[in-house]
C-alpha cells in the first residue's frame, strides 16, 4: 500500500468503525433506559444488584463512546472557527462542568489581566479537558489539581498541575506520543490531540515534572494583537 494513502485510509477506517460501533452502543443505551423504566414502574425501587450491573453497563457504554471520540479527533483535521476569547473564562467554564471526584480538590488561579486570544475555544476546551482528565486519572487515591491562566509578552498560558506521581521517567515529550499510556484503560490519545489542537492554532503544549511531586502541562497560545 502507498504510504501516501495511509492517512486517508486511517480516516476512512476510523469513520467506518465508529459508525458500526456507535449504532450498537446507541441501541444498548436505549434498551437500558427501557429496562430501567420498566423495572421502576410505579415507583418501585430497583434491586440493588440489578442497579449495580445496569450502572456497570452504562459506564462501559460511555467509555466506548469516549474511545470512539478520541479516535475520530485524532484522525480528522478539525476546521477551526477562531474568535476573540478569554482564558479565565476557559478554566472557569471547565471547572464548572467537570465531574471532579470527591477525593480530588480542584483549584483555580485566574490571570488578573485576563489575557485575550483569538482561538477556537471549543477545540481549546477539548484539549484542556484532555489534560484535566489525565491529571485526575493520575491520582486514583486523590490529590490536588490546579488550573491556572497566565501570560508573558507574547503568549497566553493555560496550565494544569497535579500532585500525582509525575511523568514516567521525567520525560515531558513521551506523554504526547500517540498511544502512549501508563493507565490500565485508555488508548493514549488525549494529550496527543491536545497538542495537535494547540499547534493548529500556532500554539504549543509542553509537559514537565513539578519539583517535589506531580506533573505540569502547559497549553500556550499567541496573545491577540
Amino acid at each position: 500500500m502507498d504510504k501516501k494513502n495511509e492517512p486517508d485510509l486511517l480516516k476512512q477506517m476510523s469513520s467506518a468503525v465508529s459508525h458500526e460501533i456507535r449504532n450498537p452502543l446507541a441501541i444498548i443505551s436505549n434498551s437500558l433506559y427501557f429496562i430501567k423504566t420498566k423495572l421502576g414502574a410505579g415507583g418501585a425501587a430497583l434491586d440493588p444488584k440489578v442497579a449495580k450491573h445496569i450502572g456497570i453497563v452504562e459506564g462501559e457504554v460511555k467509555h466506548s463512546n469516549d474511545v470512539i471520540e478520541e479516535m475520530l479527533a485524532f484522525c480528522r483535521t478539525r476546521e477551526l472557527k477562531c474568535a476573540p476569547a478569554s482564558l479565565n473564562a476557559a478554566i472557569k467554564d471547565l471547572a464548572g462542568s467537570y465531574p471532579v471526584p470527591p477525593a480530588v480538590t480542584l483549584k483555580l488561579a485566574a490571570d488578573p489581566v485576563d489575557p485575550c486570544v483569538n482561538a477556537d475555544m471549543e477545540a481549546i476546551g477539548y484539549a484542556l479537558r484532555c489534560v484535566l482528565d489525565n491529571a485526575v486519572q493520575a491520582m486514583p487515591e486523590g490529590g490536588t489539581v490546579t488550573m491556572e491562566a497566565s501570560h508573558d509578552a507574547k503568549l497566553a498560558h493555560l496550565t494544569i498541575a497535579d500532585s500525582g506521581p509525575g511523568l514516567p521517567g521525567g520525560d515531558g515529550e513521551q506523554v504526547f506520543e500517540p498511544f502512549f499510556t501508563t493507565k490500565p484503560r485508555g488508548i493514549g490519545l488525549g494529550l496527543t490531540i491536545a497538542r495537535k489542537y494547540l499547534e493548529q492554532q500556532g500554539g504549543t503544549a509542553r509537559a514537565k515534572n513539578v519539583p517535589g511531586r506531580g506533573a505540569r502541562i502547559t497549553l500556550s497560545l499567541p496573545l491577540s494583537a
